[in-house]
């Protein structure tokens, strides 16, 4: 059941691009049975573990988008996730930095 694994709060995140890579992250709104509800939430630099062609990123939880949208929650081994679209699916975030291309090297 997912409501003990998944909690209204809690961030997930999906690393997506083509000859690049994106970081967005979502935070949950609501938690049913099988689904839940979602709204983007913006995300900032983590300047301390950045590099030159990488920017770390985490969630900015305080700016979240306007549009919630409901998904099907799936397991990939023990990690729940979701279909954001057709080419991005998001997991519950572990808490670390993501690593997302610097605009300056190939965005």
């Amino acid at each position: 059941m997912i409501q003990k694994e998944i909690k209204v709060n809690d961030i997930f995140y999906s690393s997506w691009g083509y000859e690049q890579t994106n970081i967005d992250y979502y935070k949950v709104k609501k938690v049913m049975n099988n689904m839940i509800e979602l709204v983007a939430i913006e995300n900032k630099i983590d300047y301390e573990n950045s590099t030159k062609y990488t920017d770390a990123v985490i969630p900015y939880p305080a700016n979240e988008g306007k549009r919630i949208f409901r998904r099907k929650v799936k397991y990939y081994g023990d990690r729940p996730s979701v279909m954001i679209s057709s080419f991005q699916s998001a997991s519950k975030w572990d808490g670390h930095p993501k690593a997302q291309t610097n605009p300056n090297y190939g965005h």
